[in-house]
């Protein structure tokens, strides 16, 4: 077999009896062939087949980009040597008897310093039939990698005698940036599973963070009233957890939703909106009425008992999406909410439920796998509800939802409060996020979570708001308002008007290796421009040096302080983010910066004969960075006021 990258050698480890496993390597792509055989006169059930190579190469100054494979999973970068990373809930890692051992799903990085190509990648290309983890082993002070493996899940697969599988195709590259090979990883997944990539990067309110599931209509409909008459620039208005009698009744709304769900959608369209509608699909409490009308439908144990999870959404029953009467079921409900009702945009969530165990649950058809099970309900979503409807996945295993979903919440819910470990909060919402900027526009449009700006009914500080306004503009994903909108002040509606429409682009880190998550990003949006971004992990001051992250020639201006940058260092505050608009050298005159938008919506623009004419085309005012006559200074524009500049 060719030369495997940093000249591994794989083997299998721990096989049944009588199974055999072949891997082939074509260096000229990248990619890692493995088939598995049966050479037994009985059927067997292999459970998982494990490649590994036996190591030990220095590991000192090294580090790994571990991936979770659904949102609340850890994503983060492992400095080798270091503490313990606080607030993850540490599923990454496992206790061995001389160190520990770091497990990646689906795919991973490792940098060791002492190679002559330091980044190592391992990743599977296609994930809708099997779980797969990337295993790196290090000794217990991590100066030493003493092992490296690929483990494939083969829960529920059985294997006749004589019969072979030929598992999906392992990308297995070696090169000089981890980011750089995350990101090729990500665009061979994406034409091998013909990803769905939006033209564009929708915006929207959703009504959960700040009503909950006591959201009402005429919570709704003040809601879009506040919209209409400000002019609200979203796209979307999506209707979230709360207006169900009973999860999985999704077709009977509760007393909070007099009119019913057709009216709200009716409305929302002749404001000016696009409706959406949130659906759980996969799960059933025990108390509804689908779940007693259709009890043949959802998972049932081995021996005939019926599978319930204990879910935030109450007991809940797991729909069996191989069985005939689920998919009618399913499809009776989308083709409802889609079609009569007329929502155009489905936020599917609890999704990675269906994701159970096949030595667990008893599919209905033969040789089903978990991510199968999740794959074959997208499938039946997205049959029913047509390529023109956009379906956001949450909580939601990532691998068998690409080619299926729009968009992707690629991280915890956010909460209004700073941190709380491992459970929704700003922080550990955000640090998950940004770690998984590689998938946005290549498998979807990442949705970083929603926008909370308020100043009432919150824990978070100004320096924490402005921490998440600028996390989600260095996602370049989704940009969704959840406040109660005529509760908000001027100064909180601005910062949050600011990101819509988002940039789009995914920011990337200045240094790769600064874990667990980094301090500094930067985006290029093309033409010269960039947004460059900072966030304050942490409980003290921290000094940004400017020249440190500008290139000769840049001009930058402070979003969120509405001016341009000094000539000083910057401090920013424990929690806070900063965003800057960046320019590279241009022409002149021209404008470097709008406090308004970091896309300089609704600002006319005219270059006339070594003049620039400016127009705010707003309904509020707005400072402008202009760059004229070799300097840079703050003009501000009220609501449409005109300006040229020489």
């Amino acid at each position: 077999m060719p030369q495997l990258p940093w000249d591994l050698w794989l083997h299998p480890v721990d096989l049944p009896s009588g199974l055999e496993v072949e891997h082939a390597y074509d260096p000229a792509s990248g990619r890692l062939a493995i088939t598995v055989t049966n050479r037994s006169e009985d059927a067997l059930q292999p459970r998982d087949i494990r490649l590994w190579t036996e190591l030990d190469v220095p590991a000192a100054d090294g580090w790994a980009w571990l991936h979770g494979r659904y949102m609340q999973m850890d994503a983060l970068v492992r400095n080798f040597g270091t503490p313990a990373e606080e607030g993850y809930d540490g599923r990454y890692v496992r206790a061995t008897q001389t160190g520990r051992r770091y497990v990646s799903r689906e795919a991973g990085t490792l940098t060791l310093i002492a190679q002559s190509t330091p980044s190592l990648l391992a990743g599977c290309l296609r994930m809708d039939r099997f779980f797969f983890d990337v295993e790196f082993e290090l000794n217990e002070d991590e100066s030493r990698l003493m092992g490296f493996g690929l483990v494939f899940d083969l829960d529920g697969v059985e294997l006749s005698p004589g019969e072979s599988l030929e598992l999906p195709p392992v990308l297995l590259l070696d090169g000089h940036d981890a980011h750089a090979l995350m990101e090729r990883y990500a665009d061979e997944v994406a034409a091998e599973m013909s990803a769905r990539v939006p033209d564009h990067v929708p915006t929207g309110w959703c009504s959960w963070y700040y009503f909950y599931n006591l959201v009402s209509e005429e919570d709704i409909l003040a809601n879009l009233a506040d919209m209409t008459a400000t002019g609200h620039p979203a796209e979307y208005v999506q209707i979230d957890d709360g207006f169900q009698s009973f999860t999985g009744d999704w077709l009977i709304p509760n007393e909070k939703f007099p009119s019913g769900m057709e009216f709200l959608a009716a409305s929302i369209r002749e404001a000016g909106y696009k409706p959406g509608l949130w659906l759980a699909p996969f799960v059933l409490h025990e108390d509804s009425v689908a779940l007693k009308q259709h009890p043949e439908m959802v998972l049932r144990t081995t021996t005939g008992e019926t599978i319930f999870v204990q879910t935030w959404l109450g007991r809940c029953a797991i729909l069996d999406c191989t069985h005939p009467s689920a998919e009618t079921w399913l499809r009776h409900t989308i083709r409802t909410v889609v079609r009569d009702w007329g929502y155009t945009y489905l936020k599917l969530d609890a999704l990675s439920y269906a994701a159970s165990a096949a030595s667990l649950a008893n599919y209905h058809t033969a040789g089903t796998t978990a991510p199968m099970n999740l794959r074959r309900g997208l499938e039946i979503i997205r049959d029913e509800a047509g390529d023109e409807t956009f379906i956001l996945g949450c909580t939601c295993h990532f691998g068998p939802a690409v080619g299926l979903v729009d968009a992707m919440r690629v991280g915890p819910d956010v909460k209004e409060i700073w941190a709380d470990g491992p459970n929704p909060s700003v922080k550990h919402a955000m640090r998950l996020t940004l770690q998984r900027n590689w998938m946005h526009m290549r498998w979807w449009a990442n949705d970083p979570d929603c926008l909370i700006v308020r100043e009432t009914d919150t824990q978070l500080s100004e320096p924490e708001v402005r921490f998440l306004a600028t996390g989600i503009a260095l996602s370049g994903g989704m940009v969704v308002a959840s406040d109660n909108l005529p509760k908000l002040d001027d100064s909180r509606r601005n910062m949050a008007l600011a990101l819509f429409p988002p940039p789009g682009v995914a920011a990337r880190p200045y240094d790769s290796s600064d874990g667990p998550a980094p301090f500094a990003w930067r985006a290029d949006l093309g033409g010269g421009r960039f947004l460059v971004g900072f966030l304050n992990w942490g409980e003290a001051p921290r000094w940004i040096v400017s020249g440190g992250y500008l290139r000769p020639g840049e001009v930058a201006f402070d979003v969120w302080n509405g001016k341009k940058l000094g000539m000083g260092d910057v401090m920013l505050r424990p929690h806070e983010g900063q965003i800057w608009q960046v320019a590279s050298r241009g022409p002149t005159p021209r404008v470097v910066g709008d406090s308004a938008s970091l896309t300089y919506a609704g600002l006319y623009q005219r270059p006339v004969s070594g003049r620039i004419q400016v127009r705010n085309d707003l309904a509020r005012s707005r400072v402008l960075a202009v760059e004229a006559r070799g300097q840079v200074f703050d003009v501000e524009l009220a609501p449409g006021e005109m300006r040229w500049f020489d």
